[in-house]
Order: structure tokens, then sequence, then C-alpha cells
């Protein structure tokens, strides 16, 4: 008897799992400009994906090769660990071993996070580095586009 209604549980929680799993499988992100991402991330990488190592059912650890440092405390040369989800829909991280990612990455000491809202091309987080070093003054003269 007791059985059976650890089955009808299991059936039920995953019933309720099915019912609710297309409001929370979409993983979606909030258009943030890559200079203003960058001023909120405590740390900005560009990273070389060696291995994804799974952390549980639902979260990763994805080691990446520091390849350049805009922002944070990270050494170039050394190898980042950064916490993720595994899938898609909890907005992980892409997989791709060998290639180059642009991250911007919450946490201090060592410990990152990170998602895939979280990601940038390199070219862009580069970009997005070069404007927040340029002074306000240039930045908006260049932009004015006025000749005086």
């Amino acid at each position: 008897m007791r059985g059976g209604r650890v089955a009808i549980a299991v059936v039920l929680v995953l019933l309720l799992g099915l019912l609710s799993a297309g409001r929370v499988l979409a993983c979606s992100c909030a258009p943030t400009p890559p200079k203003e991402a960058l001023a909120r991330a405590d740390a900005a990488i560009v990273g070389r994906l060696l291995a994804v190592e799974a952390r549980g059912l639902a979260r990763a650890a994805y080691r990446y090769r520091v390849v350049r440092v805009y922002r944070g405390e990270i050494q170039r040369g050394s190898v980042a660990t950064v916490l993720s989800g595994r899938s898609s829909a909890a907005c992980a991280l892409p997989t791709r071993v060998g290639r180059n990612y642009g991250l911007f990455l919450l946490g201090q000491g060592g410990r990152w996070a990170s998602g895939l809202c979280g990601i940038i091309s390199p070219r862009r987080l580069w970009a997005a580095a070069r404007a927040s070093r340029r002074p306000a003054s240039e930045a908006e003269a260049s932009g004015s586009g006025c000749a005086s």
C-alpha cells in the first residue's frame, strides 16, 4: 500500500512538472548595452572553453583558459571555473569546447557564475571596454556628428 502512494506522488509531481514546463523552459535575456553590462559585472574576460563538468542534475562547471581580462581580479593565462546551468532552458553557457567567448561574470574570490545572458562576442567586449575607457567629452564629441 505504501509503495502505491509513493508511485502516485511521483506521477503527480511529474505531471505538475510537465504542465508548468512550458512556462519555465524558456530562457530570455533583457537587452543590456555591452558598456552597461561591463560596468555591472564583477569580472569580464575572454576565455577559451576547455571543459564542461556536470555538478549535479541542473548545474555545471565550465572551465575557461583566460585569454583577455577587461575587468576583475583574474589572471590572464589562468583557468577560471564558472558555474552555470546545464541546459539551454536554464540559460546555460554554450558548450562548444575550444571556442573563445566573451563573458560577464558575477562573484568574487575565484568563485564565478554566469549564464547565457552573460555571453558576448570577444570583439563586442573589446569595443565596450574601449568605449568605457574614453573620457566622456571625447565619447560625446565623436558621437554628435556636428561640425563646429
